[in-house]
């Protein structure tokens, strides 16, 4: 309760995507600050369902180039610029006004 900053590990969707979400809202309720990052390419690939609902949640995303290029395949975005990515990442939707991506 007293922590501002949230984390989840981006292989979370593996085991657990309820847990995520659970975590992401109580910190957009909150005013806290959820972070994930994209773990792995076939995280973007194969858990993109539970991936895009967590995102609404979510403040910082993480991730090295291949994973951001996953990503961009995944969501049909016809990039391989990932400083490109990097910005529609941070351009999709938010649940919560409180903090920019």
């Amino acid at each position: 309760e007293r922590a501002k900053f949230l984390y989840s590990a981006g292989f979370f969707p593996t085991v657990s995507p309820e847990s995520m979400m659970t975590v992401a809202k109580h910190a957009a309720e909150t005013g806290k600050y959820y972070m994930i990052n994209l773990a792995a390419p076939f995280i973007c690939q194969f858990f993109k369902d539970p991936l895009m609902e967590l995102f609404p949640y979510v403040d910082f995303i993480f991730g090295n180039e291949s994973e951001a290029r996953a990503f961009a395949q995944v969501q049909g975005w016809g990039v391989e610029d990932t400083k490109v990515t990097a910005v529609k990442l941070a351009a999709l939707p938010k649940a919560s006004g409180t903090h920019k991506r």
